[in-house]
């Protein structure tokens, strides 16, 4: 069955609407900046509801199909940040990458490309996957260019137009016996010592040069050189120097004083959601802690927090 045809069927839409919608889409976003949390602003451009529809219907039944690349931790199913950590608990010697603007740097050509190489089935619709798919980054501009933040789609894309890029270095660093992995922008490389991660890095920094598809570029404010004796953070984890990935001390410290005063009735509602938010994200990436804290609270307490319903209005603003 056509891509057309499978739309249609899904969303009711007659051929011509569907038609209509996606030779528009690239022009089908609202842009708006958001502020970097280290300074700056990234430009966010969101779908419309039509689009992100379609987008939805070509990720669960296109592009879930497609294989990412085992050190690819951001946007799979079953892994997560803490994944992405505990590869690189053991070793001693952390180092940490990024890449500049990501998502807009992958192109239309990189979407192409990866097609030809390994996903041949799709070129039969590769025209309107593109323009579902792709951002005309140009305000009304109907040219599909990028990929967008904000876009359902784009983190399974990216992962996918990575994939020659993990295999290429994951392949290097098992023969320098030291870890490899990507969190989506973030490089992270681990080993025993300094010269094998350093040679690891002078590779990769070659085949972001050399690689035509997509063309990269490392932001180097963002480069990390990490030892045992220094503060080791991964995806928002610390790897502690006993080879244990943990929330971090001072995590633990704010969530038993949230914790305390909850017990006690004093907790303003908007606390309490980013103490039930907390409390996931350490069931998540430290359960012993939680226990402990269960241990000294109470189990009725944690429960009684996990439960709570958090009006959206009370939620605190994420900070970017």
């Amino acid at each position: 069955m056509s891509l057309l045809q499978e739309i249609s069927i899904s969303t009711g839409l007659g051929a011509s609407d569907v038609l209509r919608i996606i030779g528009t889409a690239p022009a089908r976003y609202k842009v708006f900046p958001i502020e970097k949390r280290g300074g700056g602003i990234r430009l966010i451009a969101q779908p419309s509801r039509e689009l992100k529809v379609l987008q939805r219907l070509v990720l669960e039944e296109r592009l879930n199909r497609l294989q990412v690349h085992k050190a690819a931790t951001a946007y799979v199913i079953g892994r997560n940040i803490s994944d992405n950590a505990q590869a690189h608990k053991n070793n001693a010697v952390i180092l940490k990458l990024d890449f500049e603007n990501f998502f807009p740097s992958i192109r239309v050509r990189d979407w192409k490309t990866y097609m030809e190489k390994r996903a041949p089935d799709l070129l039969l619709d590769a025209s309107l996957l593109t323009n579902i798919l792709f951002w005309g980054q140009i305000k009304n501009s109907i040219t599909p260019k990028c990929l967008s933040i904000g876009a359902p789609t784009s983190p399974k894309i990216s992962n996918l137009v990575m994939y020659e890029f993990d295999e290429i270095v994951s392949r290097a660093a098992e023969e320098l016996e030291i870890a490899y992995t990507r969190y989506a922008d973030d490089i992270t490389i681990s080993g025993p010592n300094i010269d094998s991660v350093i040679k690891l890095e002078r590779f990769i920094r070659n085949t972001v040069k050399e690689l035509k598809s997509p063309q990269l570029k490392i932001n180097e404010a963002k480069r990390g050189l990490y030892t045992k004796g220094q503060r080791r953070m991964v995806t928002g984890l610390i790897l502690t120097p006993e080879g244990k990935v943990s929330i971090g001390r001072q995590r633990k410290r704010k969530i038993s004083t949230l914790l305390h005063k909850f017990s006690l009735g004093q907790l303003a509602i908007s606390d309490v959601g980013f103490l039930k938010g907390m409390l996931g994200f350490s069931i998540a990436n430290e359960p012993i802690f939680v226990s402990r804290m269960r241990e000294k609270y109470g189990s009725e307490i944690l429960n009684k927090v996990l439960a709570t319903e958090i009006p959206t209005k009370d939620l605190p603003h994420p900070k970017r």
